[in-house]
């Protein structure tokens, strides 16, 4: 038996699908502009980690902290492809990733203005 894809359209006009990928793409981008607001370029090596257990752990170039808006990013856009994929078959699931998707959007809004402090 063959499974048909869902159509885009119909797919990104899903009220929910819609407001979730809204949601993580504007998270997302605030992530990514505030990062280059907040962290200029550099010639010394900033703290790209932190761990309470060790402190800082991991230190490098300015722009190694834009790696993640990009995994935010990219978490966006593979869990938008595989719901779209699986859609058709169940809601349910395609549903859950949109909404894992806004959780790490909100992870890594989190994660980026811990290291904005302790680079300031």
């Amino acid at each position: 038996m063959t499974h048909r894809l869902y159509p885009i359209k119909l797919y990104l006009r899903h009220r929910y699908t819609k407001y979730t990928f809204l949601i993580g793409a504007v998270l997302s981008t605030l992530t990514f502009m505030w990062l280059l607001w907040s962290i200029r370029p550099r010639q010394d090596p900033i703290f790209l980690h932190y761990n309470v257990l060790f402190g800082v752990d991991f230190i490098g170039p300015w722009w190694k902290v834009l790696f993640l808006p990009l995994t935010s990013v990219i978490i966006l856009l593979v869990n938008g492809l595989l719901g779209w994929a699986l859609f058709s078959r169940d809601k349910f699931i395609a549903h859950i990733l949109s909404t894992v998707s806004v959780i790490a959007a909100i992870f890594v809004f989190i994660a980026a203005s811990l290291l904005i402090f302790i680079n300031a």
